[in-house]
């Protein structure tokens, strides 16, 4: 693997700064590499850039950002291997994780845009309604806001940033991207996968930041959309400081998500998808299961297999690809895990499996841990663990499963294990959360085609997919009249001879019966025979009658 480029990335230049931090791996403890950190006037230069470029940007001809998207993910393809070992270096997931969810997932973004970039915001015609503008021309169209500043988290680096980023430029939006501190260098690399790929000078900008600059970013009155993605305090003090601009924003801020395993649910799929979800990336993920809800009736034969599986899932240096469990990404996240289940315990909870850190590397280690005997008055099923810990509850029936998943001040995914595709559907409707799926859980955020956001204090907006996108447009509405009329029933002077075509028109269009309707229409026939008004009568007449019995 080359040596690791810790430098800023403004306006197409690398750029070095005195200040930097040593960023460590998680597994090992040992220093990676150095990173540097933006200065507030880096932080001003990257958004005076981004602005400068938007002119350039937004007019960039489609054919030309299909073949930079198509020679970013072939960049991207002969990089997978060594963009898989950073991500796993720098935040400690399994290397088959990190290629699987990470670099593989966007490089079917960046195949889907290089397809299908023109059309994913082509201009849509718009009709009416009313009937009086029936003969309009109409046309919805999606205009780029402005810079986007992307504020991303430590748990997906390459994953959320890249997403993140590359829907910003679809939009026509350039982007000035703030990674965590704690995982910088998967942000780099995809500023420098972009750069390669032909992307104009300042239309992505990656600037590692201490809190003070990322906040001087955000009240950067250029700046016209943000997305964050992290926890609700922060979240919370994002939404604060881009009110001052009224800054749009999308918020993203973590997530209690629930898993509800019916009494026909395959018992070993389910167990199989609660095992994945719930410890994949060390359980580090806003989707992941962190709450089961099983029948009581399946519960000891779902627990049992849970436990099997568990027991045989290997930990250790995440680098080994036989790895399935690497280390959590920071201390203070190992602590929150062993708070949790600490608490969960001293409140009656049993551990089936793990419950206690792992010392066989000096890193964040943390066995995968199944609980049982759980309730809501545990952290462990209120607030978000973000670790590899699975507390399983049983119910009774299926409304007092449906209650127990909604009660959580999160919304962001929810799962139901069944064969019973109708039963699941209508429990997938009353479940709060922005994304239900059945019989899987945990892979929406990779697929372009899907949104990924929730309610609640997850947070609002989406990002990408076709309604991801709407977020970083100014939706515009064009309508024109090219009939060449001279006058509008509706415009001045106003007259008796308006006032009886309006009242004959609302009775003709919303009588209550049809007879009333009918005999409406005759009156203003007749009426409209008599007005001499330069109106054109006789074609707002045959709209009229078109819209008779809509």
């Amino acid at each position: 693997m080359k040596s690791i480029d810790g430098r800023l990335i403004i306006a197409g230049k690398r750029i070095e700064r005195e200040d930097r931090i040593t960023v460590e791996n998680p597994a090992t403890l040992e220093p990676l590499g150095q990173v540097s950190l933006a200065t507030s006037e880096d932080g001003r230069q990257a958004v005076e850039s981004a602005r400068q470029v938007l002119k350039e940007w937004r007019y960039f001809p489609p054919q030309e950002k299909r073949k930079i998207f198509r020679q970013a993910k072939k960049i991207l393809l002969a990089r997978a291997e060594e963009i898989a070992k950073l991500i796993t270096m720098e935040k400690g997931s399994p290397l088959l994780e990190s290629l699987a969810v990470e670099v593989f997932a966007i490089l079917e973004t960046l195949d889907y845009y290089s397809r299908h970039e023109p059309e994913v915001l082509k201009p849509k015609r718009g009709t009416m309604h009313i009937p009086y503008f029936a003969h309009k021309k109409n046309l919805f169209v999606f205009e780029p806001l402005g810079p986007t500043l992307i504020i991303s988290p430590w748990n997906f680096p390459f994953l959320l940033s890249a997403n993140d980023v590359i829907c910003s430029l679809v939009a026509g939006n350039p982007v000035v991207l703030r990674p965590s501190t704690s995982t910088p260098f998967c942000a780099l690399a995809i500023g420098e996968i972009f750069l390669e790929a032909g992307l104009p000078p300042g239309v992505l900008n990656v600037v590692p930041c201490r809190v003070a600059q990322a906040e001087e970013l955000i009240l950067n009155p250029h700046i016209q959309s943000i997305i964050f993605t992290g926890s609700v305090a922060v979240g919370k003090r994002v939404m604060e400081l881009a009110s001052r601009n009224l800054t749009s924003l999308v918020l993203e801020l973590g997530g209690k998500d629930p898993m509800i395993v019916l009494e026909d649910a395959d018992i070993e799929a389910a167990s199989r998808g609660a095992v994945w979800a719930g410890f994949m990336n060390s359980g580090q993920s806003c989707a992941s299961v962190e709450r089961v809800y099983v029948d009581s009736k399946i519960a000891n034969k779902f627990l049992t297999r849970v436990v099997t599986l568990t027991e045989k899932l290997k930990i250790g240096n995440p680098l080994d690809p036989q790895v399935d469990i690497g280390p959590l990404e920071n201390s203070n996240q190992l602590k929150v895990v062993e708070e949790h289940v600490g608490e969960a315990l001293k409140k009656g909870a049993t551990v089936l499996f793990g419950g206690q850190r792992w010392t066989g590397l000096p890193g964040y280690f943390y066995w995968p841990t199944v609980l049982t005997q759980v309730d809501h008055s545990m952290k462990v099923m209120k607030e978000e663990t973000f670790g590899p810990v699975l507390p399983v509850m049983t119910f009774s029936d299926l409304e007092e499963a449906i209650v127990l998943a909604n009660d959580s001040p999160y919304g962001l995914t929810a799962s139901i294990w069944t064969q019973n595709f109708r039963q699941a559907k209508a429990v997938a409707e009353r479940l709060e959360a922005g994304t239900v799926t059945i019989n899987d859980h945990m892979f929406t955020a990779t697929e372009p085609r899907a949104i990924w956001g929730g309610i609640k204090q997850t947070g609002f907006g989406r990002t990408h997919g076709p309604y991801g996108l709407l977020e970083l447009v100014n939706i515009k509405y064009i309508s024109a009249d090219l009939t060449n009329q001279k006058e509008r029933i509706w415009w001045y002077p106003y007259s008796l001879n308006k006032w009886l075509i309006l009242k004959r028109s609302i009775q003709l269009l919303h009588g209550v019966s049809h007879f009333q309707r009918a005999k409406a229409l005759i009156s203003l026939s007749s009426s409209l025979k008599e007005v001499k008004s330069g109106l054109p009568l006789k074609s707002l007449l045959r709209t009229l009658s078109r819209f008779f019995s809509r």
